[in-house]
């Protein structure tokens, strides 16, 4: 299990732990090349309003947003998180997942939608799998998750996912050698599944 915890800087703007999943989802629509681009996630990010700041004042706040050229750091996935006020149990663990859940999971994956496939592994606490609460809740909870959480919980999925897949394609290829008709339509099932793009 990975261990790399958040060191304590001194703080001189924002960091990726202050950018929510929603936040991110916004800034990923966005040319940060371009200036029209700079301006909007200054304005998600920020709350600023160009209107009422000169060009001199932009750049200096936009400075702190230099973070973004930096990747998101790594951290390490827990047992429970506090969203919105509402306490969420997370099942990351792939030896732990249900069927459905599996199921829900490798549906979601290739959308790309991190709010809803968080949503697989983020449950709140004292409910069981899709009983009992509203998804649309959930969903609006995980948008205020901070985005290294976030992708702390989805990169360990899809590591154990990678691996998990890549030992089930080398034992379909063995056992199925004598039915090489039945070893594609697996081995081409797996490949639909494939987190590799993600």
């Amino acid at each position: 299990m990975w261990k790399i915890f958040r060191k304590k800087q001194i703080k001189s703007g924002m960091d990726w732990y202050d950018i929510t999943v929603d936040q991110f989802q916004r800034l990923q629509e966005l040319d940060l090349k371009e200036l029209d681009g700079q301006i909007e996630a200054a304005s998600i990010l920020m709350g600023i309003n160009t209107d009422d700041m000169t060009w001199v004042e932009f750049c200096k706040e936009l400075q702190k947003l230099d973070f973004l050229n930096n990747p998101i750091p790594d951290t390490i996935v827990r047992q429970s998180y506090r969203l919105n006020g509402h306490k969420y149990n997370c099942f990351a663990n792939l030896q732990d997942l249900s069927v459905t859940r599996y199921m829900d999971f490798t549906k979601l994956a290739p959308t790309g939608d991190l709010v809803k496939i968080l949503a697989v592994f983020l449950v709140p606490d004292g409910k069981e799998y899709c009983e009992g609460y509203d998804l649309n809740d959930v969903y609006e909870d995980i948008r205020t998750m901070s985005i290294v959480e976030a992708k702390g919980i989805f990169n360990f999925f899809k590591v154990q996912f990678i691996v998990c897949t890549k030992t089930m394609k080398d034992f379909s290829v063995k056992a199925l050698r004598k039915t090489p008709e039945l070893q594609k339509l697996v081995l081409e099932a797996m490949e639909s599944c494939s987190m590799s793009d993600l």
